[in-house]
């Protein structure tokens, strides 16, 4: 028998605010984000009053930290799962870059989708002989998370005055997959379960970005995937095939859908599909709610599968 294991937060939202300074470390929360945020948006009045929605919605709940040290900038969301609650949501942003601007109101986007009624999968079941995978598994989900909400932010960030080509600040170089492709035809214990997913996001990854960047470089990236993942896995051609489609359909801008078809692009990629999702709405005393529910056809786990958990959603780009 398997054993059911959920992870989880302990702590609930923080109904403060407060700034502390490291040398050249800036931290924020509450009013005092909302602050430092709409200072790095002047002359940019659209982004600023968005910007300033954004940051009442979230209330004390909202963490911003900026410095120029930082690789890249980002943002997450962080649950609390019982009971089911919002601790954070969190942007750090990199300084010293041109576009700092940009990249702030990238996060901020990424944030707006939960005001826009888009939830964020939760809970999903790991079968329990791939539960040595879990971690590998697990941290595909805010990858794929980050992709789709592309799809919902770039109109927006294009209506707020921005360039399309500084969307994004840098494409993602791939690996060396036609030694990855040999290793796996070779590797007597390649398992397939966990492989297949792999090349999909290799190849969803650089295909989606080519809607989202100005250059030839994402294209050519995900031929390059198709071609040495279709070695390994004869089917990932006609599975790209339908990712393509899915994306291209639009049913993703649907919010009251989205977890339909979410789902429904995990199950192309043969990853688990979530069972729990999470809205944030907003509350009182400047703290937003988070409330749960089951997606409707949920599969019903074997015994032996493993209960997870995505305790934050957001990643770097």
């Amino acid at each position: 028998m398997g054993h059911r294991r959920e992870t989880q937060t302990s702590n609930g939202c923080i109904n403060n605010f407060q700034l502390v300074c490291k040398g050249g470390d800036h931290e924020y929360q509450g009013r005092t984000a909302k602050k430092a945020i709409l200072s790095r948006l002047v002359n940019r009045p659209k982004a600023q009053k968005l910007a300033a929605e954004i940051c009442d919605f979230y209330g004390d709940c909202l963490h911003y930290y900026e410095n120029s040290a930082l690789e890249s900038s980002h943002y997450q969301i962080k649950l609390q799962h019982d009971p089911i609650a919002l601790q954070y949501a969190r942007i750090e942003l990199q300084l010293g870059t041109f576009r700092t601007a940009e990249a702030l109101c990238h996060e901020l986007l990424h944030l707006n989708t939960r005001m826009c009624g888009y939830p964020f999968g939760e809970k999903f079941f790991i079968p329990y002989e791939l539960t040595q995978y879990a971690k590998a598994i697990t941290g595909i989900y805010p990858k794929i998370g980050n992709l789709l909400e592309h799809e919902l932010i770039l109109e927006k960030f294009i209506d707020l005055g921005f360039d399309k080509s500084n969307f994004l600040g840098c494409i993602s170089p791939p690996p060396d997959y036609k030694k990855l492709a040999s290793l796996a035809l070779n590797y007597v214990f390649y398992r397939k379960e966990v492989g297949f997913p792999w090349w999909c996001l290799e190849y969803f990854r650089h295909w989606v970005s080519t809607r989202h960047w100005i250059g030839d470089e994402p294209a050519t990236y995900a031929d390059y995937a198709l071609f040495w993942g279709s070695k390994v896995h004869s089917a990932l051609g006609a599975t790209a095939q339908n990712i393509r489609e899915l994306i291209e359909s639009g049913l993703l801008s649907n919010s009251e859908q989205y977890h339909h078809h979410v789902n429904a692009l995990l199950e192309l990629m043969k990853i688990p599909r979530f069972t729990e999702w999470v809205f944030i709405k907003s509350g009182n005393n400047r703290a937003p709610m988070a409330t749960r529910f089951t997606q409707e056809r949920e599969m019903k786990p074997d015994i032996a599968s493993t209960q997870r958990a995505v305790k934050a959603m957001g990643t770097t780009f």
